[in-house]
């Protein structure tokens, strides 16, 4: 379970980008807002990107702050995929093993396992050569690998061509992590019917404001 518990985070003095935030994340979940309702500012807490925040977050009753980065059982995929754009799709998926120093015919095994099972050899093999969406797969893939514990999805589906979805589905249906997953609007995607739905709206939630209204 992630927890925030009354975070507060201001990037300018006068003006707070997430205002007293009380959330316990404990299914897949689908957070609606863009990034200035604070959507990526709220995943750049959890990934540890940005640190600078009044209140507390919590990853399996630990504080996030105690917790080292290399003990971090996360991935985070932003909205733009950052690949090494000059490699292969092999020396891709391979990073994330390597630093975390995965047997190399173990990893061997995982990275050809994605390759064949997602179909990835119909890509063009250098990143720089594929379009927006299949780097955006690639990302995808590179981030389930490792089997962490969580995933960030930041907008995934918001510039993705509906030729990918299915594939999308596939890779994202076939991981056991928990999924934290925004999106600008209600894209309708099956794959997040499922999903618990919440509001962000200028840095607020508003369906916990509503129950505090009711309170």
């Amino acid at each position: 379970m992630i927890k925030f518990d009354h975070v507060y985070l201001k990037y300018i003095n006068e003006f707070y980008t997430l205002y007293d935030i009380n959330l316990e994340l404990k299914e897949n979940t689908l957070i609606l807002g863009d990034i200035f309702d604070g959507t990526h500012s709220l995943f750049r807490l959890i990934s540890k990107i940005d640190r600078n925040y009044q209140g507390e977050i919590y990853i399996e009753d630990k504080n996030l702050k105690d917790i080292k980065d290399k003990d971090l059982s996360l991935s985070y995929v932003t909205d733009k995929p950052y690949l090494f754009e000059n490699k292969n799709i092999y020396k891709n998926l391979y990073y994330p093993l390597k630093i975390r120093k995965i047997n190399k015919i173990d990893a061997k095994n995982m990275i050809n396992d994605a390759i064949n099972l997602y179909k990835l050899n119909n890509f063009p093999q250098k990143i720089k050569d594929m379009t927006l969406w299949q780097k955006k797969i690639i990302a995808l893939v590179r981030a389930i690998i490792r089997r962490p514990k969580y995933i960030l999805l930041e907008d995934f589906f918001s510039n993705l061509d509906e030729e990918y979805y299915e594939i999308a589905t596939n890779i994202l249906s076939s991981c056991d992590s928990t999924i934290i997953a925004c999106e600008k609007t209600d894209t309708k995607i099956p794959y997040y019917d499922s999903f618990n739905k919440l509001n962000l709206s200028y840095g607020k939630l508003e369906d916990a404001v509503e129950k505090a209204h009711c309170s």
